[in-house]
């Protein structure tokens, strides 16, 4: 079978490919090369933190065993922080579990205001409070007001989706060169506080990655973002954010092994863990 999904491909892929790059493609690349500032960031010694959370659940029959964690460690892997909760419940929604760690984050971020000169969240603020109610979301813009977001994907169509883009702004502007720099700050539709994305790559040959900054994104602003970013970065993206996702990371084997401590493992009719 996959043979033939291989060959198909091969045989397609021009077609495929011409989808996305349309009359509109080499229009849209000439708009993001007049958006991009040419900029080779300059280490600046800096104490980075990174912070990200981590969900996952398993169902046993009716009930839901589920666990959230969020963690801020620094660039030398240094944990200042951590949260975490585990329980077992009647229902146990994503959405809700994804509210939590969002929530985790926040509490963390603020109790690391001060404490480091860069602090950055793992994903993007505005597609993580679409959900959230307004009250809960304006709470974790309050404590997050230090921090920076940054994405390594993003399908956001802010800057291009006018022109007919047919992919995320981040691809048109991984495309048009490989050189280091960022774009020009485009400010998103947050009603919350003012909150502008730039598209950045911290160094030559480097993946572009998504970073969105309240409040100030002035040009000198961004290069002192930058600068500090590039200082602990590995591959072009921040060290203290590796940290942050290998430390959190919650996988199906952790799950098996809470499951064990509850004496639901091998409860008959028990499935895998959703792996979401």
């Amino acid at each position: 079978m996959l043979k033939e999904v291989f060959l198909g491909a091969l045989r397609d892929k021009d077609v495929k490919i011409s989808k996305i790059k349309d009359s509109n493609f080499h229009k849209i690349l000439a708009e993001a090369s007049s958006r991009w500032i040419s900029y080779e960031p300059v280490p600046e010694i800096c104490e980075s933190v990174g912070i990200d959370s981590s969900w996952n659940r398993r169902p046993f029959q009716g009930l839901q065993l589920y666990v959230v964690d969020a963690v801020a460690v620094t660039s030398t892997n240094r944990i200042l922080s951590m949260e975490w909760e585990e329980d077992i419940v009647s229902t146990a929604r994503s959405e809700l579990l994804e509210s939590r760690a969002m929530t985790m984050e926040a509490s963390l971020a603020q109790n690391s205001t001060g404490k480091a000169d860069s602090i950055c969240i793992d994903g993007s603020l505005v597609s993580r409070l679409m959900k959230s109610r307004p009250e809960a979301a304006t709470e974790i813009v309050k404590k997050c007001g230090a921090c920076i977001f940054i994405s390594k994907t993003s399908e956001s169509r802010l800057q291009f989706g006018q022109m007919g883009s047919k992919a995320g702004d981040i691809y048109y502007y991984g495309h048009i060169c490989k050189n280091s720099g960022f774009s020009v700050p485009v400010e998103t539709r947050f009603c919350h506080a003012p909150l502008f994305e730039i598209y950045a790559r911290l160094r030559d040959h480097t993946p572009i990655i998504r970073i969105e900054i309240m409040n100030n994104a002035s040009e000198q602003e961004v290069k002192s973002i930058l600068n500090k970013l590039r200082y602990h970065s590995i591959a072009g993206y921040p060290y203290c954010l590796k940290l942050a996702h290998k430390t959190c990371k919650i996988t199906n084997e952790d799950i098996d092994r809470l499951a064990s401590i509850y004496g639901l493992q091998n409860e008959q009719g028990a499935r895998d863990a959703l792996n979401e």
